[in-house]
C-alpha cells in the first residue's frame, strides 16, 4: 500500500525515474516466471544428459596436425598416394627371448595369431622384405609389424587400436613379450585413462567444493547451488559438444578442459551472485528487489567475466590446429552455459527456496558473526593500503622471482610417455626405442620426386643427427618415391627439431620436389606455428582487454594497470611451470615425470585461460569499487570498501576454483596436469598477492587519478551505472 500511495503522491510524480540496469530487468523477468524458467532449463538438462554422458563416443586425439604446413601436406600425400605404407599403422612391437631365427616357431605363432587381428590387418611380415633393418633390431630380438587400422576418419582410429590393443593383451605366447604403439595406440590409451582421470576429478572435487561453499555461506542449501548450477550448465554445453562432434572433428581434450573451466567458473559465477543477493536480503529488500540488485552489480560483473574469458579463448583460433580450435569452442561452450545458467536458473531457483538461502551456521538469517581480530586478507588490504609503496615493491620482487625461471623455458611437444606406465602404447613405446632408438619413434617421411631420390638420401645422411636414410615405397603412378630419415634422438628433442629444419633448408635448394614430414615434421611445424603465433595471440588479448575496461570503467589508468597485473601475474605462473614441469621440481608428488620442457601448446593456452581467469576476480572487485565511487565516495573510500566487501567471496571462490584446478590436475595425464596445477598456483597468486595487495596499494597511490580520462575520450565513451 504504502509503494502504490508514494506513486501517487506529487511528489514522487515529479520525481526522476530509476533507469533499470538491463541485467535488473532479467532479474524481473526471472522473478516474473520463475517456475517456467527452471522447467526450461530442467528440458533442456535432461535433453543434453545422455548426450552429455556419450560424449566421449564422438571425440578423437587427433588434429595436431598446422593445417597447410607442409607435415600435413606429407601427411595427406601418404594416405592418398601410398597406401600401402604404414605411415599411421599401428605398430605390434614383439620382443622375444631369443635372437630371431628362420622357421622361428615363437615369431611364427605371433604372426599366425595377428591374422586374426580385430580392428584391422597386417600390413606385411617384416622378415618378407628385401631389407627389414628398419623393422628388426639388430639383435634380433625385437621385430616391428605394422597393422593397418580399420576406419578411415580420425575419430574411428583410436577405436580401432584400441580393439588391437586389447586383442594383443590376452595373447600369451611362451618366449615374447608383445605390445602395440604408434600414434593412433596412445590416443586410445590416453582416451580411456583421460576418461577414468575426469570421473576421479569429479568426485575428487566435488566433496571439498561442498564444504568450502558451506563455510562460506554456513549454509547447506545456499551451498548446494552453485554446485548444482554449474552441472547444470556443463550438461548443456556437453550435449552441444556432441552435437558438434557428430559434425566435425573434436579432440578429447576438449572434454577434460572444457569440465575444468566450466566448473570452476560455474562455481565462482554463482558463488558472486549468491552472496550478493544474501547481502541484499539482509539489508531488508525483497527476494524480488533483491534479485534484481544482485543481477544488476554481481550479475553484471559475471557478464563480463564471462565475455572476457570467451573472448580470450576465441582468440586461440588464430593458430590454424584442429585440436587446439576444438578445445577452444569446449570451454567457450561451458563458460556461455555456465553463465547462462548463473544469469537465469540460479535467480529462480533463489526466489523459490525464499528465505532458506539465508541461514547461517549462527542459525539466525543474516550476515555471521566476524571472527574476533582480524583476518589474514584484512591485514593485507590494510597493509597495501597503509603502506602502499612498499607494498608495490614487495608485491614486484616476489612477481620478479617468480618470472626469472620463465625466460629459461623450453618448449616441446610430449610423445607416447604422456601415457602412464602399464599401458600398451607406453610399454610398446619403450619396447621399440631401447631395441631401435629413440628416433625410431620419430621418422621423417621425405616424399620426392623419384629422380630427385638419391640427392634426397645423400643429403640427408650429410645432415648431423641422423641414424639412417632409406628408400622404403617404390615409385606411385605421379613418379614420387617416399623416403624415411631416421633420426638419432626422440621427437621432442632439441636435436630433432633443427634436423627437421635443416633438413628442409638442404632440400629446398638440392631437391625442390621434396617436401619433409612424418612425426617429427609435424611436431616442428606445430611448435614453431604456436612460437610464432603466440605473440600475436598476447596482443590480441591484452588490446581487447583493455579497449573493455575503458569502456566499462571510463578510466585510461584503471585499463593499464590491470592489464599489466594480469600480465605479471601469468608471467609468474609460466615461471612455476617451468620450475615444476621443466626442471621437475615436485613432480614426485604429482606422480608424473619431467618431461625436460613446457608442452608448446601452453603458452597460447595459459595466457588466453589465466588472462580470462584473472579478469574474473578483477571485474568483480572494480565493480565493487565503482559502484561505490557512483555513490559519491572518494576513490580510496571506495577502493577500500569495494575491495574489502569483495574480499570474502573472492576468497572463497579462489579457494574453490584451487580445489578444482588441483583436483583435475592430480587424477590426469600429464598435460590435463599441467593445465590444473599451473591454473590452480596462477589462482592463488592472483586471489592473494595481485588482489588484496598490489591492486589495493596502486588505487592508493593513485588517488583520483584512477579515473583518469582523456578529455576528448570523455565525451565519446558510454556511461555505465553500477549502482542501483
Amino acid at each position: 500500500m504504502s509503494e502504490i500511495s508514494a506513486s501517487l503522491s506529487p511528489e514522487a510524480h515529479h520525481a526522476p525515474v530509476r533507469e533499470i540496469h538491463p541485467l535488473g530487468k532479467v532479474g524481473r523477468f526471472v522473478s516474473a516466471h520463475r517456475k517456467a524458467v527452471v522447467a526450461v532449463w530442467l528440458i533442456l538438462t535432461v535433453l543434453a544428459a545422455p548426450l552429455a554422458v556419450t560424449l566421449t563416443g564422438v571425440l578423437s586425439g587427433a588434429g595436431w596436425d598446422v593445417t597447410g604446413s607442409e607435415s600435413d601436406a606429407v601427411r595427406n600425400e601418404l594416405r592418398a598416394q601410398f597406401p600401402t605404407f604404414p605411415a599411421e599403422a599401428a605398430m605390434v612391437v614383439v620382443q622375444l627371448d631369443h635372437p630371431l631365427a628362420d622357421g622361428d616357431a615363437t615369431y611364427a605363432a605371433v604372426i599366425s595369431s595377428l591374422a586374426s587381428v580385430p580392428g584391422g590387418s597386417v600390413m606385411f611380415d617384416p622378415l618378407t622384405l628385401e631389407d627389414p633393418s628398419g623393422f628388426i633390431s639388430a639383435d634380433g630380438q625385437t621385430v616391428l609389424v605394422p597393422v593397418k587400422l580399420a576406419g578411415s576418419e580420425d575419430a574411428d582410429l583410436p577405436e580401432a587400436a584400441g580393439d588391437l590393443i586389447a586383442f594383443v593383451d590376452d595373447l600369451a605366447i611362451p618366449g615374447a613379450t608383445i605390445a602395440v604403439t604408434g600414434e593412433w595406440p596412445m590416443w586410445s590409451d590416453f582416451n580411456e585413462t583421460n576418461e577414468a582421470a575426469l570421473h576421479r576429478a569429479e568426485l575428487l572435487s566435488g566433496v571439498p567444493s561442498l564444504i568450502l561453499l558451506f563455510l562460506a555461506f554456513g549454509s547447506a542449501m545456499a551451498a548446494g547451488l552453485p554446485l548444482l548450477l554449474a552441472v547444470a550448465g556443463i550438461a548443456f554445453g556437453f550435449g552441444t559438444l556432441y552435437l558438434l562432434g557428430v559434425t566435425m572433428p573434436v579432440s578429447v581434450w576438449a572434454m577434460n578442459f572444457s569440465m575444468m573451466i566450466g566448473l570452476a567458473v560455474g562455481i565462482d559465477y554463482s558463488l558472486f551472485i549468491v552472496s550478493r543477493y544474501r547481502e541484499e536480503r539482509w539489508q531488508g529488500r525483497s527476494s524480488a528487489e533483491a534479485i534484481e540488485n544482485a543481477l544488476s552489480t554481481a550479475g553484471f560483473a559475471v557478464l563480463l567475466s564471462a565475455l572476457s574469458v570467451i573472448f580470450s579463448l576465441a582468440v586461440v583460433f588464430i593458430v590454424p590446429v584442429n585440436v587446439f580450435r576444438s578445445m577452444a569452442i569446449g570451454m567457450i561452450l561451458s563458460v556461455t552455459a555456465v553463465a547462462v545458467a548463473s544469469l537465469t536458473l540460479l535467480p529462480a531457483v533463489l526466489l523459490l527456496l525464499g528465505d532458506r538461502v539465508l541461514a547461517t551456521r549462527s542459525g539466525g538469517q543474516g550476515e555471521a558473526p566476524a571472527n574476533a581480530g582480524a583476518s589474514l586478507r584484512d591485514r593485507q588490504i590494510n597493509f597495501a593500503f597503509r603502506r602502499p609503496g612498499l607494498a608495490v615493491l614487495a608485491g614486484a620482487l616476489i612477481l620478479g622471482a617468480l618470472l626469472i625461471p620463465a625466460l629459461g623455458m623450453r618448449l616441446g611437444m610430449p610423445d607416447a610417455r604422456v601415457v602412464d606406465e602399464g599401458h600398451s602404447s607406453r610399454d610398446g613405446y619403450e619396447l621399440l626405442t631401447a631395441a631401435l632408438g629413440p628416433g625410431a619413434a620419430a621418422p621423417l617421411y621425405v616424399t620426392v620426386d623419384a629422380a630427385e631420390a638419391e640427392t634426397v638420401v645423400k643429403t640427408a645422411r650429410d645432415v648431423p643427427d641422423v641414424l639412417a636414410v632409406a628408400v622404403v615405397t617404390r615409385p606411385n603412378d605421379a613418379g614420387r618415391v617416399v623416403i624415411q630419415v631416421t633420426p638419432t634422438e626422440g621427437v621432442s628433442s632439441t636435436a630433432t627439431m633443427e634436423l627437421v629444419a635443416h633438413l628442409r633448408a638442404e632440400l629446398a635448394h638440392d631437391a625442390p620436389s621434396a617436401l619433409v614430414g612424418g612425426p617429427a615434421g609435424q611436431q616442428h611445424d606445430l611448435t614453431a606455428v604456436l612460437t610464432e603465433r603466440a605473440p600475436w595471440a598476447v596482443a590480441i588479448i591484452m588490446i581487447g582487454a583493455f579497449l573493455m575496461l575503458l569502456v566499462i570503467f571510463r578510466s585510461v589508468l584503471i585499463g593499464v594497470v590491470s592489464v599489466a597485473l594480469n600480465l605479471a601475474s601469468v608471467a609468474a605462473a609460466f615461471g612455476f611451470a617451468t620450475i615444476v614441469f621443466q626442471h621437475g621440481y615436485g613432480t614426485s608428488l604429482l606422480h608424473i615425470e619431467s618431461q625436460g620442457f613446457v608442452d608448446a601448446w601452453a603458452p597460447i593456452f595459459f595466457f588466453a585461460l589465466l588472462f580470462g581467469l584473472s579478469m574474473d576476480y578483477q571485474l568483480f572487485l572494480l565493480a565493487a569499487i565503482r559502484e561505490r565511487f557512483q555513490q559519491g565516495a572518494s576513490t580510496i573510500e571506495a577502493a577500500r570498501d569495494g575491495i574489502t566487501r569483495t574480499a570474502k567471496p573472492i576468497t572463497n571462490a579462489a579457494a574453490i576454483m584451487i580445489v578444482v584446478f588441483i583436483a583435475f590436475g592430480v587424477t590426469g595425464p600429464i598435460p590435463p596436469t599441467e593445465l590444473g596445477i599451473t591454473l590452480a598456483f596462477a589462482v592463488l597468486l592472483d586471489a592473494t598477492l595481485i588482489r588484496m595487495i598490489l591492486m589495493p596499494a596502486i588505487l592508493a597511490l593513485l588517488g583520483e587519478r584512477t579515473w583518469w580520462l582523456p578529455r576528448w575520450l570523455d565525451d565519446r565513451l558510454p556511461e555505465i551505472e553500477f549502482k542501483h
